[in-house]
């Protein structure tokens, strides 16, 4: 199952999610698929400002990667039965794991600090040894030449005072070690991934919808959901997190009649929010997409004189 460049897409309950980080960017930034983000940050699960992992994907996005052929569709036994004493196990063992190479990592940096400044911390030594002020008012002030000789003449051993310096490191507790907290389960295995079908469009209307996202998507536009605005799709000129959306796009049929009095108020309300409004209705016999926008302009009447 270990597919090098293929995007795995979770079913869940009729759902379909993303749940690895890198996949999500790998999808935002190359392939222009935007999503839901529906999950809750683990340190803060009392707001919705700002959500976070898993990636909730629309239909026609699941569609579209199925088709290229950019992501697999699959189903995970493990998120169908409950967590066993070995998984848990082996949690444990992880979590010790990266705690010992947090403790590596900090004692690490610190030598690096250490060394970088060591010549300061071998002028202050020597400086203690001779009953000198070691403060930077009076390391800056020049020595006589008789201090400075018997200064010079003294002799540290680097590696010693490192090993001393670091010993003054306390010893990084539990309580305070960063917590890796997963988002993508880390233990997959061939037997644990089957792949599934997938079954959309179903409906004439499913399939219109498609053909219209697709399009768009192939003309190389960002596309989310327009259900907040009585829309299919809300349409960016680019990633909507440096885009406003400029289209709000409803897909229609081509015998579909409209009452006027909805496209009024569809227009203003578009208008209200500084997006333009556009009907797309896929055309059988020319295997094409076509738009058609509205836009509200006020209209000043003339008072009677």
């Amino acid at each position: 199952m270990n597919v090098p460049d293929v995007i795995y897409l979770v079913s869940s309950r009729n759902n379909v999610f993303i749940w690895n980080a890198d996949d999500w960017l790998k999808l935002r930034r190359k392939h222009k698929i935007i999503g839901e983000l529906v999950g809750s940050f683990p340190k803060s699960t009392r707001q919705e400002a700002f959500l976070g992992l898993p990636l909730l994907l629309l239909p026609e996005e699941v569609t579209l990667l199925l088709e290229k052929k950019i992501a697999c569709l699959v189903e995970c036994k493990s998120l169908k039965t409950q967590p066993d004493e070995s998984l848990s196990q082996r949690f444990q063992e992880y979590r010790d794991k990266l705690f010992l190479e947090q403790a590596d990592c900090l004692k690490e940096n610190r030598k690096e600090q250490i060394t970088s400044v060591m010549d300061k911390i071998v002028e202050g030594k020597k400086r203690k040894m001779l009953g000198l002020h070691t403060s930077k008012k009076y390391m800056k002030k020049p020595l006589d030449k008789k201090t400075q000789e018997a200064l010079d003449n003294i002799e540290i051993d680097t590696e010693s005072l490192l090993e001393e310096e670091l010993a003054k490191l306390p010893k990084l507790n539990k309580n305070d070690a960063l917590v890796q907290i997963h988002t993508a389960y880390p233990w997959y295995n061939e037997d644990d991934i089957r792949i599934v079908e997938w079954k959309y469009p179903f409906t004439s209307d499913q399939q219109l919808k498609y053909k219209v996202y697709k399009d768009l998507w192939e003309k190389q536009y960002y596309i989310t959901s327009g259900e907040k605005f009585g829309g299919d799709f809300l349409v960016y000129p680019g990633d909507p997190i440096m885009f406003h959306s400029q289209y709000i796009v409803q897909c229609k049929r081509k015998d579909e009649e409209m009452p006027i009095t909805n496209i009024v108020n569809q227009c203003r309300l578009s208008c209200h929010v500084r997006k333009t409004l556009v009907f797309a209705t896929y055309h059988e016999e020319e295997d094409a997409v076509k738009y058609q926008s509205f836009q509200w302009t006020d209209c000043s009447t003339l008072e009677d004189s």
